[in-house]
């Protein structure tokens, strides 16, 4: 795990402030713009695919996360610097997470499920950002 990252059990999935963006689905690798705020999302995931949401995070601007799932995903934060994709958050096989990100830089920021299984996924997920003092 990078640093910043505060994970939570698979149970809670409680966040407060909800502020959710556009998404990018299927096997395409380009970032959709955000979508309107406020709003949480559950997808199908269709097999051996993956969702994407991508914003722009300050400085010490935290991004809280929660989703569930009944089929297993893949899940991570990853950002693009000099040529390269870092993860900070790395998750294989998960039906649920819950945590926290701080990233130590501004830059953009993707959280990304893929689906590696045969079968379709419900995913249900949500994020908000908050100011961190």
């Amino acid at each position: 795990m990078g640093p910043g990252h505060q994970e939570r059990g698979p149970r809670r999935y409680r966040i407060e402030l909800l502020l959710v963006f556009g998404c990018a689905a299927g096997a395409a690798l380009a970032h959709e713009p955000p979508a309107a705020a406020g709003t949480a999302k559950t997808i199908t995931l269709p097999a051996r695919e993956f969702h994407e949401e991508c914003l722009q995070l300050a400085a010490r601007q935290r991004i809280e996360y929660s989703f569930r799932s009944r089929t297993p995903v893949e899940f991570n934060i990853h950002y693009h610097r000099d040529g390269k994709i870092r993860y900070p958050v790395r998750r294989k096989a998960v039906t649920g997470l819950s945590g926290s990100y701080l990233p130590q830089r501004a830059d953009g920021y993707c959280l990304m499920w893929r689906n590696t299984q045969g079968t379709t996924a419900e995913l249900s997920y949500r994020f908000a950002t908050t100011e961190s003092k």
